[in-house]
């Protein structure tokens, strides 16, 4: 059962994240696809918009249920064995709601281009 990865392809931290992603799925249970693409979203997730996709990332069981930001990590920690240890903590209660939090922090102050490179954000 591969999962679908909606990430926002403008964003070189997101970018990261997907390599960082593909480097721990040995089991090739993810795909990725950039939702800021809407024919591709459209596809993927219909009604999904590329705003939603600014705001968090997109994970997309192939029934179509949607997992959206820290919850949409834990969803990606089930079915790669070596962040199993992640999906146990950060499912716990309390670590999960600080979890979301943290992650619409960092989500909310990303930079999408200018400074950003795929190698470096300036803060």
């Amino acid at each position: 059962m591969a999962l679908t990865v909606l990430f926002d392809g403008g964003c070189p931290m997101c970018r990261g994240t997907v390599r960082r992603l593909r480097a721990l799925d040995w089991l090739r249970r993810l795909r990725f696809a950039d939702g800021t693409s809407a024919p591709l979203r459209e596809r993927i997730a219909p009604g999904l918009t590329e705003a939603d996709v600014f705001l968090e990332m997109y994970v997309v069981e192939p029934s179509g249920r949607r997992h959206a930001g820290y919850d949409g990590f834990l969803r990606v920690a089930r079915v790669i064995p070596v962040m199993w240890p992640f999906l146990l903590v950060g499912s716990l209660p309390g670590v999960r709601q600080l979890g979301r939090k943290i992650y619409r922090v960092i989500a909310a102050n990303r930079v999408r281009r200018g400074r950003c490179t795929d190698d470096f954000c300036e803060s």
